[in-house]
């Protein structure tokens, strides 16, 4: 099953790169027409959907790339981020001890509904109201002023490190952790019926702690989950384990593989279920393995700040397949209760079920949504566009 989550896709000709300096924001691979016809379709019909009251086309968010935002923009960003990691969290630290600031919240939730919320029928709506629930903490809690961006992944997927995310700066979110020394690993995932399910994990040219930046300083206290030995005391990596942020870039994970062609073979899928396999085998693992380390744990991988903008490029591959046709596919869900439909280890005799959209979520800190209220991007205080 996990092997189908790696299938990988050769390298289209649909577009080419574009010849220009690194600061140049027109740096990177160019969008080809397909793509383009289906985000400027998205668009179209988002806006046509609008009225004159709550989401309008005056008030309508608008969330971009990180390569497109001004510097400005990018501070304010990087400085809101800093800023939830000084407030203590709101959630009951007997849950999680290890819990030690504001973005400990969002890791914790994500840690416990790891096993729900992937390859299944949650995974899309779940993290939609995930990243805007981060996007609302930013801005009400920390005074950020723009909205969530995203990574623009297949602009720069022959080397992530020319885009503005990666490049080191102090305005990208750092560079590849420093090289280590170590093999590829094969990890358990806790928490499941079946025991000792396993996910292999590639090898990549970094593996120790960032040293670019503006979190070459970063620490991190909860996790890791997914490791080789689970420790039975400490499952689901709960207990504090300060430590500094790493990465361990795997570039076979995006180049030739998160590429244009396969952007828009996922815009273009004929259905949700299509959707939804192309997203899994196509582009949501190999984004969390290509950035590595802390970012490829499936539990406690919001533990790196670039979490955020990797699932808001998914978010946006899913608008823009909605977006085709609103009427039809806002709603639309496919797969089961579970990851693969599998138990889990506390209700081992439960049977696979397919999830609904009437389907109750944790979102934390007490907020149970149903399915639904995570599927439209213009409705239930939820209000933008991506461009």
């Amino acid at each position: 099953m996990l092997g189908a989550c790696a299938a990988l896709m050769s390298q289209s000709a649909l577009a080419g790169p574009i010849r220009g300096g690194h600061d140049d924001n027109n740096a990177g691979i160019h969008m080809p027409n397909d793509f383009r016809r289906f985000q400027s379709t998205y668009q179209k019909n988002i806006r046509a959907s609008l009225g004159v009251r709550d989401c309008t086309n005056r008030n309508i968010a608008v969330r971009r790339s990180w390569d497109e935002i001004d510097d400005s923009t990018r501070t304010d960003y990087l400085r809101a981020v800093n800023c939830l990691a000084a407030k203590p969290p709101k959630m009951d630290k007997t849950l999680a001890p290890g819990a030690v600031n504001r973005l400990d919240d969002f890791t914790y939730i994500h840690i416990n509904q790891t096993n729900i919320i992937h390859q299944s029928g949650y995974l899309l709506p779940w993290h939609r109201l995930y990243l805007w629930q981060m996007e609302q903490a930013l801005r009400d809690e920390c005074g950020y002023k723009g909205y969530l961006p995203y990574w623009d992944v297949a602009r720069f997927s022959e080397d992530q490190t020319q885009s503005k995310v990666f490049d080191g700066s102090m305005t990208s979110f750092g560079g590849n952790g420093a090289p280590v020394p170590h093999g590829p690993r094969t990890v358990i995932l806790p928490g499941l019926a079946v025991g000792n399910f396993t996910l292999p994990k590639p090898a990549g040219s970094g593996g120790g702690c960032i040293t670019t930046g503006p979190f070459k300083n970063f620490r991190i206290s909860l996790g890791p989950v997914a490791k080789e030995v689970i420790d039975p005391a400490n499952k689901y990596g709960y207990a504090a384990n300060p430590r500094c942020l790493s990465r361990d870039f795997v570039a076979s994970s995006s180049a030739g593989v998160m590429n244009w062609a396969n952007a828009t073979a996922i815009v273009a899928s004929d259905d949700i279920h299509a959707l939804r396999t192309n997203i899994e085998q196509l582009w949501h693992l190999n984004s969390h393995t290509f950035v590595g380390a802390e970012a490829a744990d499936p539990f406690s991988t919001p533990n790196d700040p670039v979490f955020y903008l990797l699932h808001a490029q998914i978010d946006r591959l899913w608008a823009i397949w909605q977006g085709q046709d609103l009427e039809r596919r806002t709603f639309a869900i496919d797969g089961n209760r579970t990851f693969f439909g599998l138990a889990l280890d506390f209700a081992p005799d439960v049977p696979p079920s397919l999830a609904t959209v009437e389907d109750p979520m944790d979102m934390g800190l007490g907020w149970r949504p149903k399915t639904k209220e995570g599927m439209a991007m213009t409705e239930g205080g939820r209000c933008y566009v991506y461009e």
